[in-house]
């Protein structure tokens, strides 16, 4: 395969169901040598597998235990012989073009690293957080030419191979929600790899969504273990991400950033629509006090 270009990096644990749907989605795509598929099945019981009639630029990894999310786009990515590595999520739909449109947007573009936009897939049915959540579009976007580092994802995004390595990829000891993917963006800022920018065009749909109770405690764990684990690696990350902390000090010995959290949470639980200005608040509560708590 030494004309691949593409190499398409997805780990997998325990979701055999949406696993078959996103392999049949990308057998609609062209088949040539141009692109791999790399599936890491991160431990699952029982193992995944892939199709009967997978082709052969198709390859399933596997570790024996469960290693993160890091870990299995790790080994993904060192497998690859792609010059691009496009690094997907299980919940994802992958439109029947999008081989093609991914070839002419590198072809097309300048970039260290690029995302996609997420949007919700139309027959979803979702509330109102969980359409802000699944709905990224204006809420992501360029700031100066360059995507900033708090809103650069991995869930959908293409970086290079060789500038992925130059950087050793993933953190692995990272494996609290969010912190092994702010390292990673943080360290290619610092590298100098700084170009950041949206793939404009052809969105892609979740098909799956969280619940309200399962952000909360994703967030709860990354304020509480990933994020105090972040900045001891990166102190200087503190000043972007717990802004005006003499403020929020002040209002959390008060006991209103909690009671904000209560309220805002009581409403949500309720449905009731909120600004996205209130959603994004919502969030960062969340995240702080169990900072605080920890």
């Amino acid at each position: 395969m030494s004309g691949c270009e593409l190499s398409l990096v997805l780990p997998v644990f325990g979701d055999q169901k949406n696993l078959n749907r996103i392999l049949a989605e990308l057998l609609a795509n062209e088949q040539e040598d141009s692109w791999e598929l790399i599936v890491v099945d991160d431990g699952s019981i029982p193992s995944l597998e892939l199709q009967e009639n997978t082709p052969k630029n198709w390859l399933l990894l596997r570790h024996d235990i469960q290693k993160g999310v890091a870990a299995a786009r790790n080994l993904g990515v060192r497998k690859a012989r792609g010059g691009y590595v496009v690094l997907l999520s299980v919940f994802l739909r992958i439109p029947e073009d999008y081989i093609t449109q991914l070839k002419i947007f590198i072809r097309d573009n300048t970039f260290d690293f690029a995302q996609h936009l997420l949007v919700q897939a139309p027959e979803i049915s979702a509330n109102h957080f969980q359409e802000f959540l699944s709905d990224q579009k204006g809420r992501i976007k360029n700031s100066e030419n360059n995507i900033p580092i708090k809103q650069s994802q991995f869930a959908a995004a293409i970086i290079k191979k060789e500038t992925f390595c130059k950087v050793k990829g993933f953190d692995e000891s990272m494996q609290h929600y969010g912190g092994h993917e702010m390292d990673l963006i943080y360290r290619l800022d610092l590298a100098g790899f700084k170009k950041r920018i949206l793939i404009e065009g052809f969105p892609v749909q979740r098909v799956q969504l969280g619940s309200h109770s399962s952000i909360r405690k994703r967030l709860q764990e990354y304020g509480h273990t990933g994020l105090p684990n972040l900045l001891k690696k990166h102190p200087a990350l503190e000043k972007i991400i717990l802004v005006r902390p003499w403020t929020w000090m002040l209002l959390s010995s008060l006991g209103l950033t909690r009671l904000a959290e209560k309220r805002l949470s009581r409403l949500i639980e309720r449905d009731k629509h909120l600004a996205v200005i209130t959603y994004r608040l919502y969030l960062h509560l969340i995240m702080r006090n169990a900072w605080d708590a920890r």
